[in-house]
């Protein structure tokens, strides 16, 4: 009777194995190149090159992993069943288990532990230096000066008493004169850049028209947003908003262990959440659909929201989107759902993929100078304003790669905003 017992836990063990590594085999088949379109959203900082190597590193560990069930661990374990050794199979299984949670437990601690806080965005230790905001998330450090070496280079970040990034702090933004705004993150705040290198610098430099930098390192497009919702009140005299977005972002976007908005703009508080998964999301790369969609849809909405306060002030709305040449067709496709399906005004400046300073993967100040130009093009026509033409021969403009995006690199050479505007919307 118990040899009986056995053989049916036995066929129970080897049957379950089976499907396991079936189950497997099978996954890794069919999440081809078209499944992680659908699944895996761009990276800022990973190639689509890089996150498909990837993927095909974790689909080669699934068949691995499958073959090595059905091999290796599905005969070792039945005979072991069958010898009537199950139950000590069980208990050992249910330590495995046990010794599992506890090493997930103690990776939590350690990642929740002080000296590993710099996972978190808004860490104290890195410039420009934030703070915890209930409300935001976190925002620059105001009134400081700080500084970093990076590539040999000396990297001055001076903010003023509100956290706006300045040129000097001896001067802050004022509230009352004519002021182009910009909001966005790393990119926009200039990051590893000093002031006159940046995007704002460089416009404030070539216009006289004072910038007011609401760029803050890690913001997703709904925290720029909710932050210029607070600020733009503020300024008497808004001549433009320029809004960074980067397909890229999407991803951040999706976060919810931060102050977040929905949608509907609804603001909601940070979702506590487990260290531990938020590094093997990291790893993993998977995002649901649903969830690509709603961050989609929020990213869209904060957008529209952006450009409808600009107008709602007298002031020239417009997004600034730069793109590592060639652009990847994922990103192209999230563009135009985002930017195209909203006819949202923006200008599409794509980059030469050296510009990246060097071991960090931001934007260099070739990159910020050809930004720069790109907006002043499209200021110049819509403000009505004198404001001076873009260089056009400047090397920064000269080094496009004109093949990726012919009418736009010609519409830069003429002093026109590129056709990704125009075809995108009509200014109103």
């Amino acid at each position: 009777m118990k040899s009986q017992s056995h053989g049916w836990s036995a066929r129970l063990t080897g049957f379950l194995l089976v499907s396991v590594a079936l189950a497997l085999i099978w996954f890794a088949f069919t999440a081809d190149r078209n499944w992680l379109d659908d699944h895996v959203l761009p990276h800022m900082f990973l190639t689509r090159n890089w996150q498909l190597l990837w993927w095909e590193v974790e689909r080669a560990g699934a068949v691995l992993l499958g073959l090595f069930l059905l091999l290796v661990a599905r005969p070792l374990l039945t005979r072991i069943v069958s010898a009537g050794r199950g139950r000590e199979l069980a208990f050992q299984g249910l330590l495995c288990i046990f010794a599992a949670l506890l090493s997930i437990a103690a990776s939590e601690a350690v990642l929740r532990a002080t000296p590993w806080r710099g996972i978190d965005r808004w860490a104290a230790s890195e410039e420009p230096l934030r703070q915890v905001d209930r409300y935001l998330g976190w925002t620059n450090k105001p009134s400081r000066t700080g500084f970093e070496q990076f590539g040999g280079r000396r990297i001055l970040y001076h903010f003023d008493a509100d956290g706006h990034r300045v040129a000097d702090p001896a001067k802050p933004v004022d509230y009352n004169r004519p002021t182009i705004l910009f909001t966005g993150e790393s990119i926009m705040v200039g990051f590893r850049l000093n002031w006159p290198e940046t995007t704002p610098g460089r416009i404030q430099t070539a216009t006289g028209i004072q910038s007011a930098n609401l760029a803050v390192n890690g913001y997703g497009s709904d925290q720029s947003y909710m932050r210029l919702a607070a600020e733009l009140p503020r300024y008497r005299k808004p001549v433009a908003v320029v809004a960074l977005f980067s397909p890229t972002l999407v991803e951040r976007n999706l976060e919810t262990n931060r102050p977040h908005l929905d949608a509907l703009l609804a603001w909601h508080a940070a979702t506590p959440y487990w260290r531990v998964l938020r590094v093997l999301k990291n790893a993993i790369l998977y995002r649901r659909r649903s969830t690509i969609e709603n961050g989609v849809m929020m990213t869209r909405a904060v957008l529209i929201a952006t450009v409808r306060e600009a107008r709602m002030r007298g002031a020239i709305p417009l997004i600034l989107v730069p793109t590592f040449s060639p652009e990847p067709e994922t990103e192209r496709l999230l563009r135009h759902r985002i930017l195209d399906g909203a006819k949202l005004p923006y200008v599409l400046v794509p980059l030469d993929p050296r510009w990246r300073i060097a071991g960090d993967g931001h934007p260099d100040a070739n990159a910020d100078r050809v930004m720069a130009e790109a907006v002043l093009a499209v200021l110049r026509r819509q403000s009505g304003l004198n404001l001076p033409a873009p260089n056009e021969h400047s090397h920064a403009i000269g080094a496009m790669r004109h093949d990726d995006n012919p009418a736009s690199a010609l519409s830069h050479r003429l002093g026109k905003p590129p056709a990704a505007l125009t075809q995108a919307a009509s200014i109103r």
